[in-house]
């Protein structure tokens, strides 16, 4: 892989939102030696996208490579894999087409990935921003969806078993590749739209393969967010819903990761949960724990336990070279 940062922003009839976002990477204070590139994801849009981005990043006479790609099939995912693929750099920022990066961003990503290997993926501080609007009084207590706010406590490496969000997430093309090299995203796997998960799946295969994830205070973007999504029909229909239809894939990941980094090195942890474990599964109160418990076993076990399609997958995945 060649030395370097693409900077990649997928979008969808994303003409009204990506002058500023494009604005925010013309001004990116990169050290002269660094290389870097842009690449915009058109996912099927029928606005003006294309159109629209390339006139406004002529309008910066800069002498960085900026590729539009077209990607037909509808979803986030597939927008930015196809972009990755088209990467010609090594370290890779994913820029949401409503995200303005804060000028040092891409030199700071640069930096985390190129002295931290352990680190698989990085995240910031997302600010959120309005027309003007006030943020509604409940809008607090749901930074975690809007993908804004803090993703830890504090700068340094996040908790083994946390996940970063997609906006702003920084990580190596190489790493991404390896991820998905044998078993495709299961996402699409599932009977509704979840694939804005990616960046969850994404997480959890890194989790799983042993890298950490790194959350840094001063890696800032600010996000804008229009006024029809700060509604309560917006946020629980269309967010939240996408969560709860979306963990039902994700929650086999989950399973995974229990068994898998809770029990490392600490035996009396294992003994624990292979004795819990089916006893949870034979009484839990609902469908959701009696799975979890039956996955947890089916992870901690080398034999004994049948599961379904893709958790049978996913620990194929994990001990996959």
């Amino acid at each position: 892989m060649i030395k370097g940062i693409t900077i990649i922003v997928c979008t969808y009839n994303g003409e009204e939102r990506l002058r500023p976002t494009l604005q925010s990477i013309s001004k990116q204070q990169l050290p002269q030696e660094i290389k870097w590139e842009v690449i915009i994801a058109d996912n099927a849009s029928s606005d003006h996208s294309s159109e629209v981005a390339l006139a406004e990043w002529n309008n910066y006479n800069l002498h960085i490579p900026f590729n539009i790609i077209s990607e037909s099939k509808p979803g986030k995912l597939y927008a930015l894999q196809h972009a990755i693929n088209k990467a010609r750099y090594e370290y890779l920022i994913i820029c949401d087409d409503d995200n303005w990066l804060a000028l040092d961003y891409a030199a700071k990503a640069y930096h985390i990935l190129d002295s931290m290997p352990e680190v698989g993926a990085a995240g910031g501080l997302g600010i959120p921003v309005t027309d003007g609007t006030p943020l509604p009084e409940w809008f607090k207590d749901y930074n975690f969806a809007y993908a804004v706010g803090p993703q830890a406590k504090k700068t340094g490496l996040i908790n083994p078993r946390a996940i970063l969000w997609g906006a702003g997430m920084v990580t190596r093309k190489s790493l991404y590749l390896s991820m998905y090299k044998t078993y495709q995203s299961f996402l699409p796997e599932h009977n509704t739209n979840i694939l804005s998960a990616e960046d969850s799946e994404y997480c959890m295969r890194l989790i799983l393969k042993g890298y950490r994830l790194y959350y840094d205070e001063s890696l800032i973007y600010h996000h804008f967010i229009p006024n029809f999504r700060l509604t309560t029909t917006f946020r629980d229909n269309k967010l939240l819903k996408g969560f709860k239809d979306s963990n039902i894939i994700l929650r086999k990941y989950y399973a995974a990761m229990r068994a898998n980094l809770k029990t490392k090195g600490r035996l009396d942890i294992w003994l624990g949960l292979v004795l819990v474990s089916p006893l949870n599964y034979l009484f839990g109160f609902s469908a959701k724990r009696r799975e979890k418990a039956k996955n947890t076993l089916f992870h901690l076990l080398p034999f004994g336990v049948k599961s379904d399609s893709i958790s049978m997958r996913i620990k194929a995945f994990i001990k996959e070279k």
